[in-house]
């Protein structure tokens, strides 16, 4: 396990704030996800003082004690801070995640769009917000014993 001092004044206020600056000047070979900066995409999911959560959400511990960083538990790492996804999304496609018809090949879409009642719509709200991150997933031991067969917490 590596350590790196940061000057914490001449730095962004969010941990991907302080790899990128690592990465940046002290270790190019350091790896880590990070796309979007704003906790939309879940691709800075790590394992930050204990918990998982994402980089980019994450405010600087400004503590006198080292902020421990690493990759998701429980998952195999690539490298550094980066973890394979493969079997979290291969899971997440196997409940097939998305509208359905009744019938399959009920609607034939080249006739039109699929209209969506009010109703319908709003039986949907909290079904979809997840970011796909693995942070509760990672976090769950019911996963950690049985990744190959548990589905995740939702």
């Amino acid at each position: 396990m590596a350590t790196y001092p940061v000057d914490l004044n001449d730095c962004g206020p969010m941990i991907l704030d302080v790899l990128l600056k690592i990465k940046n000047e002290q270790d190019p070979t350091l790896t880590l996800r990070r796309s979007c900066r704003e906790g939309i995409c879940g691709s800075c999911a790590m394992n930050i003082d204990g918990e998982n959560t994402l980089a980019c959400l994450c405010y600087i511990n400004k503590s006198p004690e080292a902020t421990k960083i690493n990759p998701l538990p429980h998952m195999f790492v690539v490298k550094d801070l980066v973890t394979d996804l493969s079997n979290f999304y291969e899971q997440y496609k196997s409940i097939k995640p998305w509208l359905q018809t009744k019938v399959e090949g009920s609607h034939d879409l080249e006739h039109g769009e699929f209209l969506q009642s009010k109703e319908d719509r709003k039986k949907l709200d909290g079904m979809y917000e997840c970011i796909l991150c693995a942070c509760c997933s990672t976090s769950c031991p019911s996963y950690w014993w049985s990744a190959d067969k548990y589905l995740g917490p939702a």
